[in-house]
């Protein structure tokens, strides 16, 4: 075990080491932005138009362009930046929500309303709720 420390010490230290740190830093850096420049929107804006307007854009042609090209349906771009924005460390963490519950393993944020579940199986299905009625309004 110690051998490998050392090697990934040395990596570490190595221009190649180096250069990858500095790109999960930039990288870091811009998300961070992101997300502060993402705050600052919902101060003036309104979560329920973004997030239904992001449910539309999840629509059965949607899905059916992810199943032609070979994929389960997932999240886009945009539906991703929003759900990983609510995971991220500073929002609180997961909580528990009996009529959510189910046999895989999971997890269920609140963010503004809604439930967000992500559960884990042979791959990730993302749920997302209502929290008023309890209704279930997209399934990725």
């Amino acid at each position: 075990m110690g051998e490998t420390l050392n090697e990934f010490k040395n990596y570490l230290d190595s221009p190649r080491g180096k250069k990858y740190i500095n790109k999960l830093s930039e990288k870091h850096m811009i998300q961070k932005n992101r997300y502060e420049l993402f705050e600052k929107w919902l101060e003036t804006n309104d979560f329920d138009k973004l997030i239904y307007r992001l449910i539309l854009e999840h629509d059965d042609e949607y899905m059916d362009k992810c199943y032609h090209n070979g994929f389960e349906p997932y999240p886009n771009n945009k539906l991703s930046f929003v759900v990983d924005y609510i995971m991220k460390d500073d929002i609180p963490h997961p909580i528990t929500v009996k009529y959510l519950e189910c046999d895989f393993p999971n997890t269920i944020y609140e963010f503004k309303g809604y439930y967000f579940q992500h559960i884990f199986g042979q791959g990730t299905m993302l749920r997302i709720y209502n929290k008023d009625d309890e209704k279930l309004i997209l399934q990725l």
